[in-house]
């Protein structure tokens, strides 16, 4: 294999290898998620372990809902084959999301997880 060819390859395998992560990244550490507990833990504890929210919602009932979301985008093998690219896509997506809802004392009323099953997409 010449020396262009190689470096070629090194290239292009960084290329593959690249994501881009952002969210609240502490939901994706189940040791973090565990810690919260229903009907005892508070808003003040939820934000020590994952942060302000990045969006909230309010009930008829007085309750608030917090939600964290951390989405790794990644490029698929298709993105590197111009002809296939236009009609595939070309980018991959994980999504872990939670919602944390409060009753009206400020304690944990339920914890909503979405944790997608293990795949072969990069941790980013």
């Amino acid at each position: 294999m010449t020396a262009g060819r190689k470096l070629l390859t090194v290239l292009t395998l960084l290329l593959i290898s690249a994501c881009v992560s952002t969210g609240t990244k502490a939901i994706t550490d189940a040791g973090c998620v565990a810690q919260i507990e229903v009907g005892k833990s508070t808003q003040a504890d939820v934000v020590a372990l994952l942060g302000y929210p990045i969006t909230a919602s309010y009930g008829g009932q007085g309750e608030e809902t917090w939600h964290y979301a951390w989405v790794t985008v990644y490029p698929t093998a298709f993105a590197f084959v111009p002809v296939v690219k236009a009609a595939a896509p070309s980018l991959g997506q994980t999504t872990r999301e939670i919602a944390v809802t409060f009753s009206q004392k400020g304690t944990v009323k339920s914890l909503g997880v979405n944790q997608p099953p293990k795949s072969p997409a990069p941790a980013g």
